[in-house]
């Protein structure tokens, strides 16, 4: 729409440099408006109740009301026509038409309908548009989203997201694990959808962890609150706090594929252990030796092979630094585990030390 036509109701609503002068979220847009109002102070008034009927409109737009929208835009124009209004009658047309449509609720409705539809619209056609980052064995990576979120991205991990979140929610994808720190904005949630939960936040610090061929899905909250949601099943959504995991098991079938198993539990963790890979601190708190395994072969990009089956399930506790290499590491989980290991080809195995009788 040209800044000097203020004769169009329609143009003039969905003009999105008159949404942003309102919202005051461009610079460039207020200015022009200023400049516009300065150079036509004769529409001065016509002009102050346009942007007060918008304000109205986009609060009303929160509202959660069905309106036909053809329906609608038929009265509106059929509203608009009655008027023909020419140059020298603008402000008594505009006042005219402001108040049919403040005294007229239905038609409010229709505008706010009208608004979100065109909002809709411009916000879908930007998140065609999508980002994805795959960050590869024995790496990892960060970065900050367009509303500001920081994620860290951990090894062999898949995250996609859009390259401009929409106006009512931030909705990214993980395959694998990812620490976010959520910047918190008024009425959007962030959602992380994952194979087998939604987590859903307003603003908070919090790891999600979802590997493919993981028997569990696992939520833990650093700071703030998060909703929990079981996609598979017909549970309650549960919230967990800072200092709680959500675990959600699997089942792992033949082809890898996952089947729900049990519900979500939620139990008290020291967070310390399990979001320490963002700060490049390779942590074990009373893991199991199975499990301390598979981190070690996504944070070194090698296989291992545990060759011993009483060995998987003995724990471990310790810290390292990731400069060190995994025989360094292997080396050091000899001084208080019974084990030797061994390279054949791409593969480190691993053996316990049979004590003698």
């Amino acid at each position: 729409m040209k800044t000097t036509d203020l004769n169009d109701l329609g143009e003039l609503i969905l003009s999105e440099s008159f949404r942003e002068f309102v919202e005051g979220t461009n610079s460039e847009s207020t200015q022009k408006w200023k400049d516009w109002i300065a150079v036509h102070p004769e529409r001065k008034e016509a002009f102050d109740t346009a942007v007060n009927v918008l304000k109205t409109l986009m609060n009303t737009s929160k509202s959660e009301i069905i309106v036909d929208k053809n329906e609608f835009l038929s009265k509106l124009m059929k509203l608009i026509n009655e008027e023909k209004p020419n140059s020298a009658r603008t402000i008594s047309f505009f006042n005219s038409i402001w108040f049919k449509i403040a005294a007229v609720s239905l038609l409010i409705i229709g505008l706010s309908s009208l608004w979100n539809a065109f909002r809709s619209h411009n916000i879908e056609a930007r998140e065609l548009a999508y980002n994805e980052i795959i960050v590869p064995l024995g790496e990892k990576a960060q970065i900050i989203l367009s509303d500001g979120s920081h994620v860290w991205i951990n090894s062999a991990s898949k995250l996609r997201y859009p390259v401009i979140f929409g106006e009512s929610s931030r909705d990214v994808t993980l395959e694998g694990e990812a620490f976010f720190d959520v910047v918190k904005k008024r009425g959007q949630t962030f959602v992380v959808n994952t194979r087998d939960v939604k987590v859903n936040v307003l603003g908070t610090a919090f790891n999600v962890k979802c590997y493919p061929g993981d028997e569990k899905t696992q939520t833990i909250v650093v700071r703030g609150e998060v909703k929990v949601e079981d996609i598979h099943g017909d549970q309650k959504a549960i919230i967990i706090k800072p200092n709680e995991m959500a675990t959600l098991q699997n089942r792992i079938t033949p082809d890898q594929t996952t089947s729900h198993l049990n519900s979500i539990t939620v139990r008290k963790v020291d967070p310390e252990s399990q979001v320490s890979w963002k700060d490049q601190m390779l942590v074990f708190n009373g893991e199991s030796f199975e499990d301390l395994a598979i981190k070690m072969e996504r944070w070194f990009n090698v296989r291992i092979k545990i060759d011993n089956m009483e060995l998987k399930t003995e724990r471990y506790s310790g810290k390292f630094v990731h400069n060190e290499t995994v025989y360094q590491v292997l080396e050091a989980i000899k001084i208080t585990t019974p084990i030797v290991y061994k390279v054949e080809k791409d593969t480190i195995i691993i053996s316990k030390i049979l004590r003698k009788k």
